[in-house]
């Protein structure tokens, strides 16, 4: 199972691919993401895709050890280094999703990786603060990062301390946004993100 190679050219915030000699993707220079940046682990492309929705929608929780793994690497191969500890900490599910599939992809992941780095996780620190208006998927990138606003709410966290927020998918970073202000809010000093997958283009 390979990881994203280093040859793509990717944007150093958001991770999205980049075309030919670009060095930042346009959403991120314009809008300008409360996150720092992007650590994911694949492509959510071709049998990563499946993958990744047999972990999501099948229950398949020994696929989440594989994922796991595949983005400690990740983490390890980053350039510029990613230095811990970070505080790790879920995107939370959404009360439907939880009713639906009765666990949390996000926290699943997170949970792996706090056992493999050894750093602290933090599963309640978000929470939703609100029911968003509509469904975030037929929202384009630069919509959904515009209205990005009160989704959730921190728990307080410790002074100019380096948060990772854990998904499994960043699609057009929306939710890593409103999550990422939410956590500066509360006392954070930064945050980055680590994902399992990244959708290979921004949508809209």
């Amino acid at each position: 199972m390979a990881a994203l190679g280093p040859a793509t050219p990717r944007c150093p915030c958001c991770a999205v691919r980049l075309a030919p000699r670009a060095r930042h993707c346009a959403d991120c220079l314009r809008l300008r993401p409360a996150y720092q940046r992007v650590v994911a682990a694949l492509d959510y492309a071709g049998p990563y895709r499946g993958l990744i929705s047999r972990y999501k929608t099948a229950c398949r929780h020994e696929l989440a050890l594989a994922l796991a793994d595949l983005m400690l690497r990740a983490i390890r191969q980053a350039d510029p280094p990613l230095r811990g500890p970070c505080l790790l900490v879920p995107v939370p599910a959404s009360a439907a999703s939880l009713r639906r599939r009765g666990f949390n992809p996000a926290a699943e992941l997170a949970a792996a990786l706090a056992a493999r780095l050894g750093w602290p996780l933090a599963r309640t620190q978000l929470r939703p603060a609100r029911v968003p208006a509509g469904r975030q998927t037929l929202r384009g990138r630069r919509d959904r990062l515009r209205g990005a606003t009160g989704r959730w709410r921190a728990l307080p966290v410790p002074a100019g301390a380096t948060v990772a927020l854990v998904d499994d998918v960043v699609t057009t970073g929306a939710t890593a946004h409103c999550a990422a202000r939410a956590l500066l809010a509360a006392g954070a000093g930064r945050v980055i993100v680590l994902a399992a997958a990244r959708t290979p283009a921004s949508h809209g």
